[in-house]
């Protein structure tokens, strides 16, 4: 009954539900394991967010560093949906990403309590806005296409040469976007975040 109710989901609903495993699993471990490293990574963030707050930002270097990180993950994401890995990388991806937003989520809310909830939605605007459906295109049609591909039909390389040219189009039209959501990160994102941690740092001494 449990496989037939998940062979009629959608790949959405699917990956929904396989985020919300990867983000259980994050909360409970951060708690779990709380006291194997919270005491390093508050160290480690206090100072890390007051270099952020007192340095200068190198917005350039940063656009770059984001972009090549991105570009370097979009085009694996593309490279392995042509393949026989691509739904089970698909499938990584997704839990993995559920557990460390799971678990950063847990560890900056322990450490800032609401504030810390201010600080993940900063941390994620305005380029999640970008980002969020890059993300879910991307899965919708990689798992379709490796699906076509490999579990639909025998003719592998005949459904690749079929579909190649349309998911190509798709691919730049993505890269596109990712190009804007990087720019929007790193220079938008990380300015904003720069004085929402001043805030933050500013109320902590206050208040200590």
């Amino acid at each position: 009954m449990l496989k037939a109710k998940l062979q009629r989901m959608s790949i959405i609903q699917k990956s929904i539900l396989l985020m919300g495993v990867g983000l259980i699993l994050g909360i409970i471990s951060a708690n779990m394991f709380r006291s194997f490293y919270y005491d390093k990574l508050v160290d480690s963030h206090n100072i890390i967010f007051n270099d952020i707050v007192r340095e200068n930002i190198d917005y350039k270097s940063l656009f770059l560093y984001i972009l090549g990180k991105n570009f370097r993950e979009f085009a694996a994401f593309c490279l392995l949906s042509v393949t026989i890995l691509g739904i089970p990388y698909i499938i990584f991806k997704i839990i993995a990403f559920g557990f460390t937003t799971g678990f950063f989520i847990s560890v900056v809310a322990i450490q800032y309590g609401f504030k810390g909830i201010l600080l993940i939605l900063v941390y994620q605007f305005p380029h999640g806005i970008i980002y969020l459906p890059i993300i879910i295109v991307c899965i919708h049609r990689g798992y379709n296409l490796s699906k076509s591909i490999y579990y639909d039909t025998r003719d592998y390389m005949g459904t690749i040469h079929r579909q190649l040219k349309s998911y190509l189009i798709l691919c730049f039209f993505l890269a596109v976007l990712l190009l804007i959501g990087s720019f929007l990160e790193a220079y938008v994102g990380a300015f904003l975040l720069k004085k929402i941690l001043g805030l933050i740092i500013l109320a902590i001494n206050f208040l200590s």
